[in-house]
């Protein structure tokens, strides 16, 4: 599958699907008279996506999986993976799209790789949910390693992807994915892209939602549930402190009463208040009212601060 093909495939991509905010927005179709099959995953990684996914190319013989996806859950994409690689589909992170975290390494099961100009492939240490807990990093990365030996990479770019910081991001570029050796091939921006609405649309954008996105964290920690909580911060902060995987996991999945949402608003375009409340496990209730502050990047409305306090 060349560079040509693949950038015609998703040129027809006249508009990226919104996605459900906790869920993948997964897509399947057939480009009329052609072989290649067309599969988008946009949208958080959940837990129940795999078979969504395995679906979505289980019909294809010849196709390109197209992720635009700010990470998730990391078990149901290595499974993706696994799947997506015995088909031998080709995956591509179209042009200023971002592909982080849990979609970065679907991303490596693709056969051949394509990464569009501007986009953002990166790589967070994992902390995988498993059983409802978080396992401790040497047990991920023992999951992560065993994943990426299957797909075939050399022991440098398992070491580069297994040794990613818990905090923050590794950003693939093109030196470092050659001296690792991790192959993928440049989609060029297809003319015929110019003619869609642009992903960097910024404030005010349809695709712009602080209100959803606040929602959907503090729902995340409703559940105890850090890994996806995670997902909704921007790639630079998240594996720092509070916003740390295993952080949110402990304090908010062993809680008396779960934290509950009880209204959201927005403040500003760019701020939402959510009211919450909860009881800790040490029985010290809490009211409060968070200011979370929002930043539109690579497409994706993600939380960049939070003010609370009860």
């Amino acid at each position: 599958m060349t560079p040509l093909a693949v950038a015609a495939a998703v040129s027809l991509l006249l508009f990226w699907p919104t996605g459900r905010l906790g869920a993948a927005e997964i897509s399947n179709q057939q480009l009329g008279s052609s072989e290649i099959g067309l599969v988008t995953l946009n949208g958080v990684i959940g837990p129940e996506d795999a078979s969504a996914f395995a679906s979505a190319i289980g019909s294809h013989q010849k196709a390109v999986v197209v992720l635009n996806s700010e990470g998730g859950a990391v078990l149901p994409a290595l499974e993706m993976g696994k799947r997506l690689r015995i088909k031998g589909l080709a995956t591509a992170v179209p042009q200023n799209a971002l592909c982080a975290s849990a979609c970065a390494l679907l991303w490596l099961a693709g056969s051949p790789r394509f990464m569009g100009q501007g986009a953002k492939i990166g790589f967070h240490a994992a902390y995988i949910r498993k059983n409802g807990a978080l396992l401790e990093n040497g047990t991920g990365n023992a999951l992560i390693g065993a994943y990426l030996d299957q797909l075939g990479l050399r022991e440098s770019a398992i070491a580069y992807v297994t040794n990613a910081p818990p905090e923050g991001m590794e950003w693939l570029d093109a030196s470092t994915a050659r001296a690792v050796g991790i192959d993928f091939q440049v989609l060029e921006q297809n003319a015929a892209a110019n003619d869609r609405p642009s992903a960097d649309v910024g404030s005010g954008g349809d695709s712009y939602n602080p209100l959803a996105t606040a929602k959907a964290f503090y729902y995340a920690l409703g559940a105890g549930d850090g890994e996806m909580a995670s997902a909704f911060v921007v790639p630079e902060k998240r594996g720092i402190g509070a916003f740390n995987e295993i952080n949110m996991t402990n304090y908010f999945g062993s809680m008396r009463k779960p934290l509950r949402v009880l209204a959201s608003r927005l403040v500003s375009s760019d701020v939402v208040a959510v009211d919450y409340s909860y009881v800790a496990k040490s029985g010290r209730e809490c009211a409060a009212t968070a200011v979370v502050t929002t930043a539109f990047e690579q497409g994706k409305t993600l939380i960049k601060s939070i003010k609370a306090k009860c």
